[in-house]
């Protein structure tokens, strides 16, 4: 027992030793994998197994992937596996040793163990660092009877503190490299970027000092070919039709040269496919590329070439490229960059010149229709006014000349008339409103004298039609501050638009109350005072409902629907709101339709001096 114990004594001290000068080995460098060569390597032979390994351990994909690895388990190197359930978890969760010298017949330990007729055992220590475990020392195979020892265990165990902070390290100094070197690589490219971007900045000035279209495609064309150190540029535009080239322009070539190539490209072959192409299209020697193919003798001999598509999104406008770079070089991916951002500039030119065309083309027409529309309302306003006023007046004073019978027909042009003048006044007001011009006077109104005012007004209409107006009178005598003149305006539309479109001898009936709730969309008020105006007609389908209320948009159909000019409906809704209110529909086909008036109750009047309304 004695030279037994001597002699394991004398065993511990050698692997002891030899750890100390392990670990002496892995602290005098700093490169990880020299490391993981001497950690796995050594403890190998200092524990007398057949392989070793380090593992790093991944605590959010509770993974583990080996790193380092000598003996029998070289084959694991870089290999990646779950820890749950392994010896490595446990020496991981519990911080500790882990022996087994009897491993299970397990797929996981196959992969560890690679060699059958070796012994199944095996020694798991953490490797652990400041912060915690950064992974797992393994050593595997140990011919021994006695297997693997708490001694060992104990011996591995410190070991593994060092190794992890050794490891750590060495981890650590590799990653500052790393970002060093990615330093030094972004600080070239920004730099690059940088001198890129004042060339392309200097080019955009450029570009926005002109103002004709050639003369930007001109710039755009030499600074590419400056820019990218190119022979010979081009910059080729499609017309709308996208059929032909409509502008070519050329940097470059001198005027004899320009003048030998001939007419334009057709845009086949190579220039063809860069124009329809999405991607710019580098090739280093032309002659190899058989879409060259049908160059002018005339043409300048081409090498390399960089061809980049002019376009806005799915539109093709036309192409852009340059050849022959200086020295004989290809293009690179920074003239790619450069020539494509001038592509931009050169599309965006010509949509806006497209654009200024279009615009100026529709600016004439809107100028054209503004005056034909000037002509129309001076027209109304003079022309059409003063005849009605003539008409007017001379059926007043033979409705006072005649007597029986006879006034019919006086009295018929007199409603004539006045029906016109409506119209006329309406026409005048809405334009009025359009151009913001329109006047009113809120003042106190005595809201049935108003409504009884407007049925007066529009009675001759109904009476002719066989048809009853009714008044539902308010018993609390209502008052509202608005304007009197358009307010009565509006319910006068209400009721002509109700006794037009209703069947003869049917009732229209008018009322107001104050409702706390008021229309959907508008400003909110404490209380509203609701004018409503329903009929019996034949109602107006959902679909229909807002278009009505549109300029010169009528309803119903057949006869009543060729009636009218379609602007009432219009111009009582504007003024609606136009005073601070609204105006809604509600109807259903065949159950006739409600107009209401919505005006917000409480207003105080506006008291005006020397004004005249």
């Amino acid at each position: 027992m004695g030279s037994k114990g001597s002699a394991k004594s004398s065993d511990i001290g050698s692997r002891l030793a030899g750890l100390c000068e392990t670990g002496s080995a892995i602290l005098e460098t700093q490169d990880l994998q020299d490391i993981l060569s001497i950690v796995t390597e050594r403890t190998r032979h200092l524990f007398d197994g057949t392989g070793s390994a380090v593992a790093f351990y991944d605590a959010d994909a509770l993974e583990l992937t080996v790193a380092g690895a000598s003996g029998s388990l070289e084959g694991v190197r870089g290999a990646r596996y779950p820890v749950e359930g392994t010896l490595s978890y446990a020496a991981i969760r519990e911080n500790k040793a882990v022996i087994d010298n009897d491993v299970p017949d397990e797929p996981f330990y196959e992969a560890l163990v690679l060699n059958p007729s070796e012994e199944r055992r095996v020694l798991v220590v953490p490797l652990r660092q400041r912060a915690g475990v950064i992974g797992t020392l393994v050593v595997v195979g140990r011919p021994d009877p006695a297997g693997f020892v708490q001694e060992d265990a104990d011996l591995l165990y410190a070991f593994g503190n060092l190794a992890g902070l050794a490891i750590q390290n060495a981890r650590l100094l590799e990653s500052q490299t790393e970002r060093a070197e990615l330093s030094d690589t972004l600080r070239a490219e920004s730099e690059d970027h940088v001198t890129v971007l004042h060339d392309l900045h200097d080019a955009e000035v450029a570009v926005a000092s002109d103002l004709e279209l050639d003369a930007v495609l001109q710039t755009v064309t030499d600074r590419a070919r400056d820019l990218t150190s190119a022979a010979y540029g081009a910059l080729g535009v499609l017309s709308q039709d996208g059929n032909a080239l409509e502008r070519f322009i050329t940097s470059g070539l001198d005027k004899k040269q320009r003048e030998g190539m001939g007419g334009p490209p057709k845009g086949l072959g190579l220039l063809g496919a860069v124009t329809h192409a999405t991607e710019p299209i580098r090739v280093h020697d032309l002659a190899s590329d058989p879409r060259s193919a049908g160059l002018p003798g005339t043409h300048p001999g081409m090498t390399s070439f960089l061809g980049v598509p002019i376009r806005v999104g799915d539109r093709a406008f036309g192409n852009l490229y340059l050849t022959n770079k200086e020295g004989g070089e290809a293009f690179s991916e920074r003239d790619e960059m450069i020539v494509s951002m001038l592509a931009t500039q050169a599309a965006v030119s010509i949509e806006n010149a497209r654009q200024f065309q279009t615009l100026k083309r529709l600016l004439d027409e809107i100028r054209a229709t503004q005056q034909q529309r000037d002509r129309f309302y001076a027209f109304v306003n003079h022309d059409l006014r003063n005849a009605c006023s003539g008409v007017l007046m001379w059926s007043e004073r033979l409705l006072g000349e005649v007597t029986g019978e006879a006034r019919d027909i006086p009295e018929k042009i007199r409603r004539g008339s006045e029906h016109a003048m409506r119209l006329v006044q309406d026409v005048l007001d809405l334009e009025s409103l359009s151009l913001g011009r329109l006047e009113t006077w809120p003042r106190m109104i005595v809201v049935n004298e108003l409504l009884q005012a407007a049925m007066d007004g529009i009675h001759p209409e109904a009476e002719q039609k066989g048809m009853r107006l009714r008044l539902k009178r308010n018993r609390s005598n209502l008052r509202m501050v608005a304007d009197p003149d358009r307010v009565l305006q509006i319910v006068t539309n209400l009721l002509s638009n109700a006794i037009k479109y209703a069947p003869a001898g049917t009732d229209v009936h008018i009322a107001a109350e104050l409702r706390r709730d008021g229309p959907e969309g508008v400003d909110e008020a404490e209380r509203w005072l609701a004018v409503g105006v329903t009929d019996h007609g034949p109602g107006v389908p959902k679909k229909d409902q807002e278009r009505i209320f549109g300029e010169y948009q009528k309803g119903g159909s057949g006869r009543n629907a060729r009636r009218g000019m379609g602007i009432g409906l219009t111009l009582s809704r504007r003024l609606a709101v136009y005073m601070g209110g609204a105006l809604t529909l509600e109807s259903e086909p065949g159950k006739g339709a409600t107009f209401t008036l919505w005006m917000p109750h409480g207003r105080e009047p506006e008291q005006r001096s020397g004004w005249i309304g």
